[in-house]
Formats: structure tokens, C-alpha cells, sequence
């Protein structure tokens, strides 16, 4: 992130200016030639105007030379303005009559037919110049003799007449851009009035009042406040849950802990030694509970935390995952005489997801079927793939879960009974929430001949 986030308003008078200045340039450089060609085109009018009456005044002696009576009021025309100079010449078959000899002649001006011009650019005595070349033929009684005309004059006033009208030009652009900025300035600070008022209500704001903003704002923004609005809702609801969560969490951990300090003060005082090892197992057995409690909740919390980020999943064998967590079991299992047992179809079930917590979620279920069941119990862990979802379950033959109950058993610190010291109520709300971080969900039902209870996670399977 910018450590100086642009301004909006900034933003937004930029990308005015930007297209502001591009179109004007066009229209400048469209101006400069508009111009051009209309001083080109009033001045070379004036030209051939000029070129026309001296070449009225061109004629024949009788001994067949060639004079010329220039008219200066032509050239008068042209002179104007003080800052130009004025050249002219007459030639007839290239040989000059009167004029300037020097001055430059073309090869469109040379190949000139009698009645046509051309006009053509050129630079003489170190100036640019305008030239109109006209020819024309004067007869007398014994022959007629072509000749040509050649009026030119410096370009200055043409480029000032050009610089006058782009500065004109510039001048009116300049003035509607500014103009521009300023109405656009004013109308962004205008338009973004909500919004500042919208900041003063959320700024007023407690830090637990995550409400509905109900404030009117602009239809292009009702997005944004729809998000946001959406965004505290789930803020609040999460706020909600983790209060939930710590006040159960730390009702659930001093209860054992009392139990631990009661039974060691108990001990300390006891003089019998029966009693006294008596109160040391309690003390060890809520010792125990408390670290399992400290466990689930632990596990918990990573659910929580790692919900939502499904970017990092990896795909996995499932029945290699039942099958080594499940023998992990088998010592305990014997022990407390459970027959543990393990079935899967053929092949692999390949799952998308976060193998740790999958196995942890078996884990409770196998756990809490060892809590609950009597002695010589039978549970066994499944997995089977039906159509496009990965089914595990673990099915067990002890006294399971009324139908009533089997909903709200998967909730967090709920237990079937309250005064049940081995349990903690978390480990099928973690089944649960796994289940769900993976797209799946958890389903409790009665086992074979509805005896038992049946803990079965069905999530995608990875085609």
C-alpha cells in the first residue's frame, strides 16, 4: 500500500486535464493550419492582384521591344505592412526587363503557358518569401511576346497574422480548462459530501457499534456501504461467537482446575494414605481433562483461524489418512477391549483439503466412541466413495445419541450430560467445523439395527 494514497479529487482532475490538454493541442495544431491556409490564401489574393496589374502595363513597341509602365500603386498593396518587403520582376524568354534579376525563379514558373500562375515559397536576400509567377503574351501588329511576372514578398505578416489567431486560440482554450478545473473541482468537493459526512458517523462510532449504516449516500457508493454494511455483520456475528466462545471456554477450564486445587488441598490435609492417593487420582483426572479441554480448544481456534483460506488445500489419499489414524488406535483400542475395526473400498478416495485437520477430526470421533462405549464395544471406521463425495464415517454399537439430541450435540460445549466429567463438548462441534472448512458437513445418525451412533463427514471428492 502507498504510504500517500492519491486523493480522488486529484485523480479525478487529472484525468479531466489529461484529455482537457491532448484536445487542445489538436485543436491548436488545427487552428495553426486553418490559419496558415487563410493568411496564405488573403495574402496570395493580394499577390496576384498585383502580378495582374503589372502585367496590364507590359506591351510591344513598335520595334518589337518589350516595356513596362509599372504601376507602383500595386505594389503600395503590398506594402502595407512596414515589416515587409516587396520584389517584383519581368523577364521574356528569361532575359529580364525591370525588376530584380536575382530573384528566384521555379520550374513550374518557367513552363508557364500564357494565362496561368503559380504560386511557390522561396528564400531571397536571407528571408523567406512568397512568389506569384503569371504569364501572360503582348501582341503588336507584327508578333506577339511571352513574358512573365514575378510579385513576391516576405512572410512576416502572414506568421503574424498566424501567431494572433493561435494566441487567440490558446488564450480562449486556456481560459475553458481553467474554467473547467474549477467547475469539476468544485463539484467533486460537492458530490463528496456524503462520503465526508458518512466518515464523521463512522468516526463518531464506539468501537463495538458495528450497526447497518443507514446514512444516504450516492448510488455509485451504495456498493461500497453494501459491503461494508455486509462485512460489520459478519464482524459482529464473529464478535458474538469468540464472547460465546471465551466465557464457555473459561467456565469449562476453571471447573477442573477447582477440582484440581480442591482435591490437592484435600490431600495435603489427609493423613490417611488411602485417602490421600484417592485425592491425587481425582486431582490427575481433572489434570487430564483440563489438558484435553486445552487441546480442543487449541484445535478449535486453527479451525477458526484457517476458515475461508481454501487457497492452500492439497490433494490426499483419504483412505490412507482413516487407515494410519485409525492404527494409531489399535493399542488403546486392545486395551480397553474395544474391537476397532477399519473398512474401505478398492483404491484411493482422493480429497481436496488440509490433511492434519481431517485426521484430527477422526481422532475425535474415534475418541469420543472410546469415551461413551462400554467395554468390548464394537466401532469401525469407513471410507467409501459415493458419487462425487468422499464419505468417513465411524460407527460404533454403544448406547449412541437420543434422535432429538443429535442436532445440537454438534455444537460447541454442548453435552449429552451436563454432569458428564469426561467430556468437553467441543470434539464433535470440531468434527463439525472441519466438515464445513472443507465444503462438507456432519451428519449423526443410529447405527446398524439403530443401535449405536453413526458420526458421518461427507466432503468433496477431488475428480
Amino acid at each position: 500500500m502507498s504510504a500517500h494514497p492519491a486523493s480522488l479529487k486529484r485523480r479525478l482532475v487529472l484525468w479531466l486535464l489529461a484529455p482537457l490538454i491532448g484536445l487542445s493541442v489538436l485543436i491548436l495544431a488545427h487552428v495553426y493550419l486553418s490559419a496558415q491556409e487563410m493568411a496564405d490564401r488573403v495574402y496570395d489574393r493580394v499577390l496576384r492582384g498585383s502580378g495582374l496589374a503589372i502585367a496590364e502595363r507590359v506591351v510591344v513597341t513598335d520595334d518589337g521591344q518589350i516595356e513596362v509602365d509599372l504601376p507602383y500603386v500595386a505594389l503600395e498593396m503590398l506594402t502595407s505592412a512596414a515589416q515587409d518587403r516587396v520584389y517584383y520582376r519581368v523577364d521574356s524568354d528569361e532575359t529580364l526587363i525591370t525588376g530584380y534579376d536575382d530573384l528566384p525563379t521555379s520550374d513550374a514558373s518557367r513552363s508557364l503557358a500564357p494565362g496561368q500562375s503559380t504560386v511557390y515559397d522561396a528564400t531571397y536576400r536571407g528571408a523567406p518569401i512568397r512568389v506569384i509567377a503569371l504569364a501572360g503574351a503582348s501582341t503588336s501588329v507584327q508578333r506577339s511576346v511571352p513574358f512573365t511576372v514575378y510579385v513576391a514578398e516576405t512572410t512576416q505578416s502572414r506568421r503574424n497574422l498566424v501567431l494572433q489567431m493561435l494566441l487567440s486560440s490558446a488564450g480562449r482554450l486556456g481560459a475553458t480548462i481553467v474554467a473547467a478545473l474549477l467547475i469539476v473541482w468544485l463539484g467533486v468537493n460537492w458530490g463528496l459530501r456524503p462520503l465526508a459526512r458518512l466518515e464523521g458517523a463512522l468516526g463518531r462510532r464506539s468501537p463495538d457499534d458495528l450497526r447497518s449504516i443507514r446514512h444516504d449516500v450516492p448510488r455509485e457508493v451504495q456498493r461500497l456501504v453494501g459491503a461494508i454494511n455486509e462485512l460489520m455483520a459478519r464482524l459482529a456475528a464473529a464478535l458474538e461467537s469468540q464472547k460465546r466462545f471465551t466465557g464457555n471456554a473459561s467456565h469449562q477450564l476453571r471447573t477442573p482446575l477447582s477440582v484440581v486445587k480442591a482435591q490437592l488441598e484435600l490431600a495435603s490435609r489427609e493423613k490417611n494414605p488411602k485417602q490421600m492417593r484417592k485425592a491425587i487420582e481425582e486431582a490427575q483426572r481433572a489434570t487430564r481433562h483440563s489438558e484435553r479441554l486445552v487441546e480442543q480448544l487449541l484445535l478449535l481456534a486453527r479451525v477458526d483461524a484457517e476458515g475461508g483460506a481454501a487457497g492452500s488445500f492439497e490433494a490426499f489419499d483419504l483412505v490412507d489418512l482413516a487407515r494410519e489414524t485409525t492404527s494409531d488406535f489399535a493399542a488403546s483400542s486392545l486395551k480397553r477391549k474395544f474391537d476397532l475395526g477399519f473398512e474401505a473400498e478398492d483404491g484411493s478416495v482422493t480429497v481436496l483439503g488440509r490433511r492434519a485437520l481431517l485426521a484430527e477430526a477422526l481422532k475425535n470421533l474415534i475418541e469420543n466412541a472410546m469415551t461413551y462405549c462400554p467395554e468390548n464395544s464394537r466401532i469401525t471406521v469407513r471410507v467409501r466413495k459415493d458419487g462425487h463425495e468422499a464419505v468417513l464415517e465411524v460407527e460404533d454399537n454403544g448406547p449412541g445419541i437420543p434422535a432429538d439430541r443429535r442436532e445440537e450435540m454438534s455444537e460447541r460445549f454442548v453435552r449429552l450430560n451436563e454432569h458428564d466429567a469426561d467430556g468437553s463438548g467441543l470434539g464433535l462441534a470440531i468434527v463439525r467445523e472441519v466438515a464445513v472448512l472443507h465444503g462438507g458437513d456432519l451428519l449423526l445418525t443410529g447405527g446398524k439395527r439403530n443401535k449405536g451412533l453413526c458420526a458421518r463427514i461427507t466432503i468433496p471428492a477431488d475428480r
